[in-house]
């Protein structure tokens, strides 16, 4: 004979206990698969992370090689702008050595009898003359043959004083003193030589 067996619990008790530990489980299953999802997307941001700095600290140590590069080429292009500099005035004293020769040369050239130069100074390209002459005349002459020289330019005279000296033979002789100030230029060379 067969036993029959009899639930004497109430079934709807019994469904939603089971309905509640497989809830349970799927929520405890969901909650593990979601925290595994969490914790490989935080591995992953975290070796990106860690990737980034080490290029961020590969590019600071680049840019600290750069930046002394940098400072040695400064140095190096402030020392070449000093040695053109150096060389550039050696080039220009090159150049006006033979300025002196022509300049006196072409003084004596160009002083008519009866001037006598007392003192010459120069500033740059400006030469100033003070002397004593015979006569305006002389002086005018003196500007006139500076002018026509191609070493000189404007003449401009600055003062003239005639005075009257008595000689050791009781004569009366005048005389006039000058200033004058020329411009000393470099005469363009001939291109057919």
């Amino acid at each position: 004979m067969q036993k029959t067996r009899i639930n004497l619990l109430p079934w709807r008790d019994t469904q939603r206990k089971e309905r509640e530990i497989r809830f349970v489980i799927i929520t405890g299953l969901a909650l593990a698969f979601v925290g595994a999802i969490v914790f490989s997307v935080h591995l992953y941001m975290a070796d990106k992370i860690a990737y980034q700095q080490s290029r961020n600290d590969y590019l600071k140590s680049e840019i600290k090689k750069a930046e002394a590069k940098i400072k040695k080429i400064e140095k190096l292009q402030d020392k070449k702008r000093r040695l053109v500099e150096r060389m550039n005035v050696i080039q220009e004293l090159e150049e006006s050595r033979s300025h002196v020769v022509h300049l006196l040369d072409e003084l004596v050239k160009h002083i008519p009898d009866g001037v006598y130069l007392k003192r010459m100074t120069q500033k740059k390209n400006k030469i100033t003359l003070e002397g004593v002459a015979q006569s305006d005349a002389r002086v005018s002459s003196l500007m006139s043959n500076l002018d026509k020289s191609p070493w000189f330019t404007n003449p401009k005279i600055y003062l003239i004083q005639t005075s009257t000296k008595t000689q050791s033979n009781h004569r009366k002789r005048s005389e006039s003193s000058f200033r004058l100030e020329i411009t000393l230029t470099t005469p363009k060379k001939d291109k057919s030589k």
